[in-house]
């Protein structure tokens, strides 16, 4: 039977992150990806900060656009322009990110099988599919980077990320109204609970999309859209569910589950590439030096979910209590939302201090300024009162310890 240290499934960038680092540490390393290893279709919007290609230790080669400002849309009409001096954003052609990352995991060591997927698996052993050809493999440790609805959480018992959302998204060719700058629309008839978005793409396109908590009907919406705000051919669609919230262990005997199937996604902007980029690295030296070491029980992997939560715990919860009370608001609530931003100081504090990896940088930067406190005051009644608020404070600025879960995991 073939033996590997670490088995990765789900070959997209989180997965072959993961690879690359269990691989920069010595391991055996196998990633599996039912696709071919190119990113298509990507299913999701490439709207990332300027650090994640750092973080990924890629180049800038997928790079499309850099994004210095935006504009939101309230339900009743009105718009608040964002502009700051620097680079906020980068959007990413996520095709060529996918191969870049795939082409190092191979540089790295990696054996990489592509049109390959598991089929089952359980404690040292996964079992995968190629061209209907079955094979058993051993596997000391294996990394579930097989998205928001994950068969190795569901084979390892492990529970899943606590919500999701419905998105839907359409490539419509057309220049954009800011070729540097995205718009946000939110409404109950736009997109119920979350919000719709408008992202410059290769010249002469647009992404445009839109989520909203599942059982509504994002296409249906994503049409009526389209017609109403952004008319166009539209040349290519996709869809999906995105991760909200992160379940409470995401470690097992001999596993663990990385990016969208860990929920390690921004509950704000749904976005995962950063965050599951992070715990991405995280997740293959930890795999990896187990598995050297031959300590593969969930007492010695859970040093995995230590330091992930350490790292960005507090910022998914502040993200997941914001989103709530965003969700929670209806469309007079966020006219006053937005007509209490529409100041200059406000704008200029969100244009310096935002930062779409830290929402809550930017909500204790506005704390900390006694001089904003009058303008914030007006919006405690639009986000249901002071109960909120004070959750939304006290996740700015508690501090996460490293040592919230003890030997057992628990």
């Amino acid at each position: 039977m073939p033996a590997y240290d670490v088995v990765v499934v789900g070959g997209g960038p989180i997965g072959a992150v993961a690879a690359c680092h269990a691989a920069a540490v010595g391991a055996r390393v196998l990633l599996v990806e039912q696709g071919e290893g190119t990113g298509e279709p990507a299913r999701c919007t490439g709207l990332v900060s300027p650090r994640t290609l750092e973080l990924l230790e890629v180049s800038s080669v997928s790079l499309l656009r850099e994004i210095r400002g935006g504009i939101l849309h309230a339900p009743n009409g009105r718009t608040v322009e964002l502009r700051a001096n620097t680079v906020k954003a980068v959007v990413l052609n996520r095709g060529r990110l996918n191969r870049e990352l795939i082409e190092s995991a191979i540089d790295a060591g990696v054996d990489v099988r592509t049109r390959t997927r598991a089929v089952a698996a359980a404690a040292g052993w996964v079992r995968i599919e190629h061209l209907g050809k079955e094979e058993t493999l051993q596997a000391g440790v294996i990394i579930g980077a097989d998205g928001p609805r994950s068969s190795i959480a569901s084979w390892f018992s492990l529970p899943g990320p606590r919500q999701f959302l419905s998105a839907s998204q359409a490539v419509v060719e057309g220049p954009p109204r800011f070729s540097d700058g995205v718009e946000v629309f939110f409404g109950r008839d736009v997109a119920p609970g979350f919000f719709a978005w408008v992202v410059p793409d290769e010249e002469g396109h647009q992404r445009v999309g839109l989520a909203s908590p599942l059982g509504n009907d994002t296409e249906t919406f994503l049409n009526r859209f389209l017609a109403q705000c952004v008319p166009g051919k539209v040349v290519a669609r996709i869809g999906g569910v995105i991760p909200i919230g992160t379940p409470s262990i995401t470690v097992g005997d001999g596993v663990l589950l990385v990016g969208d199937a860990a929920g390690q996604v921004k509950p704000t902007s749904g976005g995962g590439i950063y965050t599951g980029g992070t715990c991405a690295r995280i997740a293959g030296k930890i795999a990896g030096c187990a598995a050297l070491a031959g300590q593969i029980t969930r007492q010695t992997l859970v040093e995995y979910e230590r330091r992930w939560r350490s790292e960005l715990g507090r910022e998914l919860r502040f993200g997941l209590a914001a989103h709530r009370v965003l969700a929670a608001l209806s469309d007079s609530e966020i006219d006053a939302v937005l007509a209490a931003l529409d100041d200059p100081s406000i704008i200029r504090v969100i244009a310096e201090e935002g930062d779409i990896d830290h929402p809550s940088r930017l909500f204790r930067s506005f704390l900390s300024r006694q001089s904003m406190w009058h303008r914030v005051l007006t919006l405690v009644p639009a986000f249901g009162g002071w109960k909120r608020v004070e959750e939304l404070a006290r996740l700015a600025v508690v501090r996460d310890h490293a040592n919230v879960y003890n030997a057992n995991g628990t």
